[in-house]
């Protein structure tokens, strides 16, 4: 069997590699096209890629797009030419996009336009309004109306798709696929270091100076008794420069980073005392390590119950009192490493992708 997975992210390499090594290991042929959204990046996340697969390029783009002007110019100049030059290469082959990101869009277009079968990987998350979170909430409904086959994880997602009555074939696996990204790393022991770990990125964060400068002066707070590190996007950077926080936050001797591999990362995570995150990646990667993580943000759309029952993640809400008490009494959310014997996403959306063609 072909399978074709389109994606251009750190965040679709990551979830995506384990089904991609899951499928070289069945001796399917694969086709990893790269629409090179985080060129640099995804360049590192490569070499946990098995050996016997096809590789090819769909942008030109060498370097990760940071500014947003060059995020949209990447955007239409490929948005144009997916529908103005049509292939067929992928012609009824089993097609793999994954979330809700303008990669994931261009990859739907290229799929359609090419006549393959449109297989979403994490599908069915809820849309709070169509504007509310832009663009993910257009990208994550639409690509779902237009998919043959719709990868979920949970009930909720489930029934989500259900009540957009999307067409295409719904299956169903035991959970994310960062879970088998997560678990196949050798993370050491944790160190007896005060570190901090930041990592923000969403919009909503980034285009508001009031939510990003109560994370800022929070920091500074922090930094009198942690050793505050942030790995910065580049439009996190951009943003911080741009409202006049950055010099600010090294003149307090805030760790400002680029971003690091991965396996360092999560390493980085592993040894945390807590982390300060709004990215719905490192959310998950926190709740399967059990570092206890303050979610920047007053709303998660968490249809993987992530935040139910003992859970080490709590909504910061941007409120002063809640971010206190967190940082208080962060010892008393740490959890242990969630090892669930058995379980094997890849395997299973494997199994499914078979069993439909």
């Amino acid at each position: 069997m072909n399978i074709n997975f389109l994606i251009g992210t750190k965040a679709q390499f990551i979830k995506c590699i384990p089904v991609i090594n899951e499928a070289i290991d069945r001796s399917h042929n694969v086709n990893l096209h790269d629409l090179k959204q985080h060129a640099q990046t995804t360049d590192a996340l490569k070499v946990k890629i098995k050996d016997n697969y096809n590789y090819f390029e769909l942008s030109s783009n060498s370097k990760d797009l940071g500014s947003y002007l060059k995020l949209i110019q990447w955007f239409f100049i490929n948005l144009i030419k997916f529908l103005l030059i049509p292939s067929k290469e992928m012609r009824k082959e089993i097609c793999i996009v994954h979330g809700d990101t303008l990669s994931t869009l261009l990859g739907v277009v290229k799929v359609k336009r090419s006549g393959g079968i449109l297989t979403l990987l994490e599908s069915g998350h809820r849309v709070p309004g169509i504007f509310k979170h832009f663009p993910e909430s257009i990208v994550r409904y639409i690509s779902a109306k237009l998919s043959d086959i719709l990868i979920v994880n949970g009930i909720d997602q489930m029934n989500q798709l259900k009540a957009w009555r999307v067409r295409g074939n719904i299956v169903e696996i035991s959970q994310n696929t960062i879970y088998e990204s997560v678990v196949n790393e050798e993370l050491s022991e944790k160190e007896s270091r005060d570190i901090v770990l930041v990592s923000i990125h969403r919009t909503e964060n980034l285009n508001n100076k009031k939510n990003l400068g109560l994370l800022v002066q929070n920091l500074i707070s922090m930094s009198k008794n942690f050793d505050v590190i942030w790995c910065l996007h580049i439009p996190t950077k951009n943003k911080l420069k741009k409202y006049d926080f950055y010099d600010e936050l090294v003149k307090n001797k805030i760790k400002l980073k680029d971003l690091i591999p991965y396996q360092k990362f999560l390493t980085l995570l592993n040894n945390s005392e807590f982390v300060i995150t709004d990215g719905g990646g490192v959310v998950e990667e926190c709740r399967i390590i059990g570092t206890p993580t303050l979610v920047w943000r007053e709303e998660h759309l968490d249809q993987n119950h992530l935040f139910d029952e003992d859970t080490n993640l709590k909504l910061s809400y941007y409120n002063q009192d809640s971010i206190d008490y967190f940082v208080e009494n962060h010892r008393k959310y740490r959890n242990r490493f969630q090892i669930r014997e058995g379980s094997n996403p890849s395997s299973e959306i494997l199994d499914g992708l078979q069993s439909l063609i």
